[in-house]
């Protein structure tokens, strides 16, 4: 592939839901929780995920309800690698953080 001037940009919008589509993909996760107001300064916030780009790194929060019967370590750590694998692939940028955060377990009603 041949070098061309000019820029590629990918908008905050589509950075957020990237990391939302990572997230739900990972065994154990219920659903995206609730972001709080306050959970990332200057990051672009939609559905229980948080992420800025900030000297060309990523920072992402994640905020999930996770399924009854999950080890929640194993599912935080799964969550890191994933979505730090999908934002190094997709979008071919260096990580600086990823935080899970597990709001609530979903209670299994049977």
């Amino acid at each position: 592939m041949t070098p061309s001037s000019g820029s590629v940009s990918v908008a905050p919008s589509v950075l957020v839901r990237l990391v939302r589509l990572a997230v739900s993909e990972v065994p154990g996760v219920a659903r995206t929780g609730l972001a709080p107001a306050t959970s990332m300064l200057g990051a672009t916030t939609d559905r229980g995920i948080a992420a800025k780009i900030l000297d060309e790194q990523v920072s992402a929060d994640c905020y999930v309800i996770a399924k009854a019967d999950t080890n929640l370590l194993e599912l935080g750590v799964t969550i890191q690698a994933t979505v730090a694998a999908v934002i190094q692939q997709v979008l071919g940028m260096a990580v600086r953080e990823v935080n899970v955060y597990i709001q609530d377990v979903e209670v299994s009603r049977g």
